[in-house]
């Protein structure tokens, strides 16, 4: 089968995107995906035998709608004239989109003529992701078009997946009838994430080393994990929490670091590419996911999150809607939402607890079980043959 994806982001970074590429190629299935890369990258490339069409590079400092808009709009453009013509030579079977944006499903419209089948991928839901980037009510003008928006691409697409049963209800109730909508978690490739069963992250005493990796932005609560370093030091010196990811907030974390005196104890990394996140937790005590509340936020699952229980890393998780539907009491350590002094004094107590360390480990293993990636991996193929009458 012939698949082309297209998605406004890295591809060596964005694991939900890689982890549909490596498993289809593993299946037999050809590969492209159109994307963003970095400016020092070339247009073409390859990874795992998925091809890669890099058309635009991307600052992470949009200030306002308008200026996060037209990059979009640029992007697209490009997206649609180029997937236009490679489906002119190869004849796609499916044309997958990853939003955000809504709209971009639109560059699909030849191949979709022509006869491919096109699937929406909702990462996020566009029109809370813009009340909360842009501070907008949900009355404002701007977010009922978005809502139109999300309704006629998702009329516009063939099916809709999208990454948590909250999420589905949201779409289901106003944009795509419930048949023609999937869930698809954010659960990490087991062919990637492998676990060193011998190696359990029991360590009684310190220095701890604690891991955040992924997106930087307010919405992820960063700060929040900072904040919480003073007294986690105090009761555990030598403590470390290393930082992996990308973006101009790196200066204000840095900053705020160093203003609460912890900046030898906060490590700022670049990012990491999907295959080198494995090795990182293996060298990790605790996984913090302290993930802010509110819109868009509290109905979406961390993949960092996911990656944790995968590589059997206990972790501390700020206790929003999505997570407290899918993790129990035993799987993490719930903390209050947006409550630094709330996150402190629960990494305090699970690095002074191995017993409850270990526990949550063994219960780590029981969710990845439950929620694999071969679990959704069959029901994205199933969706393929179903849609491609293959």
């Amino acid at each position: 089968m012939k698949i082309c994806m297209i998605s406004y982001s890295q591809y060596e970074y964005d694991n939900r995107v890689h982890r549909y590429g490596e498993s289809l190629i593993r299946r037999g299935d050809s590969v492209d995906v159109i994307c963003l890369g970095a400016k020092e990258q070339p247009s073409r490339g390859e990874l795992n035998q998925v091809q890669l069409y890099r058309i635009q590079s991307r600052d992470y400092n949009e200030s306002s709608p308008l200026s996060y808009l037209t990059r979009m709009l640029k992007f697209f453009w490009k997206a649609g004239v180029l997937c236009t013509r490679l489906d002119r030579e190869k004849k796609y079977d499916i044309m997958h989109f990853h939003n955000i944006p809504d709209f971009g499903v639109f560059a699909m419209a030849f191949p979709k003529w022509r006869g491919a089948k096109v699937i929406l991928d909702n990462h996020d839901l566009v029109p809370e992701f813009y009340q909360r980037k842009f501070n907008l009510g949900p009355d404002h003008l701007v977010i009922k078009l978005l809502r139109w928006v999300e309704k006629i691409s998702c009329n516009f697409s063939h099916h809709v997946i999208t990454v948590t049963t909250l999420w589905e209800k949201t779409l289901t109730g106003r944009s795509v009838s419930p048949e023609r909508c999937t869930v698809v978690l954010n659960t990490p490739d087991p062919e990637l994430f492998k676990r060193n069963e011998q190696a359990l992250p029991v360590k009684s005493s310190g220095p701890f080393r604690l891991s955040y990796h992924g997106n930087l932005t307010e919405i992820f609560g960063v700060d929040l994990a900072i904040e919480a370093m003073p007294a986690v030091v105090k009761a555990f010196p030598g403590t470390r929490l290393h930082i992996y990811g990308q973006g101009k907030v790196k200066e204000t974390l840095s900053a705020l670091a160093a203003h609460l005196e912890v900046a030898d104890a906060v490590v700022l990394h670049d990012p990491i590419q999907r295959h080198e996140v494995p090795e990182m937790l293996k060298q990790s005590d605790l996984g913090i996911d302290p993930k802010r509340d509110g819109v868009l936020a509290g109905e979406g699952l961390s993949s960092k999150c996911m990656e944790y229980h995968a590589m059997g890393v206990p972790s501390v998780v700020s206790a929003i809607p999505a997570a407290t539907t899918y993790y129990s009491d035993q799987l993490v350590t719930f903390f209050e939402p947006g409550n630094s002094a709330s996150l402190a004094d629960k990494i305090i107590m699970l690095l002074g607890n191995p017993e409850r360390r270990s526990a949550q480990v063994k219960e780590t293993l029981r969710f990845s079980e439950k929620h694999h990636w071969r679990i959704y991996e069959k029901a994205y193929f199933k969706l393929l043959d179903m849609l491609t009458g293959h």
